[in-house]
């Protein structure tokens, strides 16, 4: 004599329905996770960009306090020649 399966077509559709809901589950955290790992890695870029910025600027500073001492030595001894106060 054959067995009868305990399973009927109604529980078989919900199972199916659950392994389809539990993959459409995984589908859509992989798919947040790729788009917060690509967001990530636009403003690590970002920061990147910003760092490089930021060391070219004080780089310019630099010069330019390198510059005007430069400027204000030369005007002092300008000014000195002009006195007559070497």
């Amino acid at each position: 004599m054959r067995k009868k399966s305990n399973l009927s077509i109604g529980t078989i559709a919900i199972l199916v329905g659950w392994v389809f809901m539990i993959f459409a589950f995984i589908w859509q955290v992989a798919g947040k996770d790729a788009a917060y790992a690509g967001s990530i890695k636009l403003l690590q870029d970002d920061v990147e960009e910003i760092e490089v910025n930021i060391n070219t600027t004080e780089n310019f500073r630099i010069d330019i306090v390198e510059q005007l001492t430069e400027i204000k030595t030369d005007l002092k001894w300008i000014k000195r020649k002009l006195d007559g106060t070497d």
